[in-house]
């Protein structure tokens, strides 16, 4: 009913699927514009799987909308229901499975959505796509329907960046406010070319950690590492640029990707060269490309003027001053202080290993920027606690002549312990520090704190361990370390053997820490 009610679609039907789905291939043939085929649920669906096939292996762009059943329907005997999540497996250049529509998953969102299936379509190598539409009775249109909304632009710009990729770049961010918004990238040839593009826009660029860009030779006067306390803080409000240039995946502040989520209206271009990481559906212009051939398109393109760039270092400068003091004056050695120093004082040339949950957020709040290399890495695809220790590992055992760190939370080491043993066994010279605050600290900072009934026992989850004698029992040099001077000098030592530096925190006194910083940078950049 939605593809009759599309004026600008043809709308054919057919009595039997797979010819139905050989249909579609003679018109996509013959036109080379992506067909829709879509059917109802159960075996419905599985007679495309010929045409699918052929699809793929002949390079027709194809789009296939399945219905099915919803999750709860499934496995029960419900009339007219198979598994269809995947259905035609490695023959499609991409699948989803949608859930049922819901009050909660906005427009902009399906709009996003319906963009990428023509774009992995109609890619460099073209073939079939494969959304499962999940739908619970009733089974027609309910109220009116949405408004339209407005639908990225995207290009292909693999293996070159094409001319119109690089127009449709300069069109959007070309004598505009702009602020670069760079997330986790291993490129090593990301950092220079960022630092040129922020020159020539006049731009401002918020670099995660993982990005590369805070430590290294290149240009970093306008890389800033407070985009975590800017954002929460309103500043982006008050000064909003005209464009964001986004690389590469979702930094890790939440704030800050909240914030982008939030400004659909201001236009976002992602630069990404495969895959579609815009989880926000805010992306109004998609490019396919290498971050360096975009950001090289770039290089003589006139930015906002140099005092948007002013103010927005000044900022940088007050919420970096404003969260020193408050740190400085905690008392005790915190967990922003054990990040800042793990990002202030290795040897130059080190790989420092962050694990998810709150070390990378600290090592993104309160880490510095710093003019030679250290490489962060750290497991942010999927942003899980486990296997860092054995990552840290291997990037030791690998490249040995790269000063190698870790650093752990309690529970990201709990998890990976007998890498310890590992580490020791192979050789490895890696220096490991374990902030412990018995738990969950991330858990202070989100809703579950509101219901202490189960909090401790489910989401605070104390385990009473100390991780220094286990470490020693695992072939481990350990020290316990309380003292800020302390930490740095051993951190400043190029490690030689495996080494563990437990710090004992309390999560509550960091959460109130962490508040007061937020606080105090608010305070400042409003006066």
């Amino acid at each position: 009913m939605a593809l009759a009610a599309e004026p600008e679609i043809t709308d054919l039907s057919m009595h039997d699927e797979r010819s139905a789905g050989f249909l579609a291939i003679g018109i996509a043939r013959v036109t080379g514009r992506p067909v829709v085929v879509t059917c109802t649920s159960g075996t419905a669906a599985a007679e495309y799987h010929p045409a699918v096939v052929e699809a793929s292996a002949s390079r027709v762009p194809m789009i296939v909308l399945t219905a099915d059943r919803p999750a709860e329907l499934a496995d029960v005997g419900a009339p007219q229901t198979v598994d269809q999540v995947r259905l035609y497996g490695s023959a499609t250049r991409w699948s989803h499975d949608l859930e049922p529509p819901d009050a909660s998953v906005g427009d902009r969102t399906i709009t996003a959505l319906g963009a990428r299936l023509v774009t992995e379509a109609t890619g460099p190598a073209p073939g079939p796509v494969h959304l499962n539409c999940r739908f619970r009775e009733p089974l027609v249109p309910v109220g009116d329907p949405p408004a339209p909304t407005s639908v990225p632009e995207v290009h292909h710009a693999e293996p070159a960046l094409g001319p119109d990729a690089a127009r449709a770049l300069r069109t959007v961010l070309a004598g505009r406010r702009v602020v670069v918004v760079c997330g986790p990238d291993d490129d090593p040839e990301l950092p220079p070319a960022a630092a040129a593009a922020a020159r020539s826009l006049d731009a401002p660029v918020l670099a995660d950690p993982l990005s590369g860009l805070r430590a290294g030779p290149h240009d970093r006067s306008r890389i800033l590492t407070t985009g975590d306390l800017l954002a929460a803080a309103g500043h982006l409000d008050r000064h909003p640029p005209d464009a964001v240039l986004r690389i590469g995946a979702l930094p890790t502040s939440k704030p800050l990707w909240r914030w982008l989520e939030d400004h659909p209206e201001i236009p976002q271009v992602l630069v990404d060269p495969g895959g579609w990481r815009d989880p926000l559906a805010s992306a109004s212009l998609v490019v396919r490309s290498p971050a360096v051939a975009a950001l090289g398109a770039l290089a003589d393109a006139e930015g906002g003027g140099q005092a948007w760039v002013e103010s927005w270092c000044t900022a940088d400068e007050t919420a970096r001053s404003a969260a020193e003091e408050i740190l400085e004056t905690s008392g005790h050695l915190s967990e922003p202080v054990v990040a800042r120093t793990v990002s202030s004082v290795p040897p130059a040339g080190s790989h420092a290993w962050i694990a998810s949950s709150m070390p990378i957020r600290d090592v993104d709040t309160f880490g510095v920027t710093r003019g030679d290399p250290l490489r962060y890495f750290g497991h942010r695809g999927a942003n899980g606690i486990d296997g860092l220790l054995s990552a840290a590992t291997g990037s030791a055992v690998v490249a040995p002549a790269a000063p190698t760190y870790a650093l752990a939370g309690d529970l990201s080491t709990l998890h990976d312990l007998t890498a310890i043993a590992a580490a020791a066994r192979l050789g490895a010279d890696l220096t490991i520090v374990v902030v412990n605050n018995d738990g969950g600290g991330i858990f202070h900072y989100l809703p579950q704190i509101d219901h202490p009934e189960v909090f401790e026992r489910h989401f605070g989850t104390p385990h009473g361990l100390a991780f220094a004698p286990v470490a020693r029992a695992l072939g481990a040099e350990a020290a316990t370390v309380d003292d800020a001077d302390d930490l740095a000098a051993r951190l400043r030592e190029r490690p030689h053997g495996v080494t563990v530096l437990e710090v004992h925190t309390d999560r509550a006194e960091e959460r109130d820490l962490h508040r007061r910083v937020r606080r105090a940078v608010h305070a400042a950049l409003d006066g």
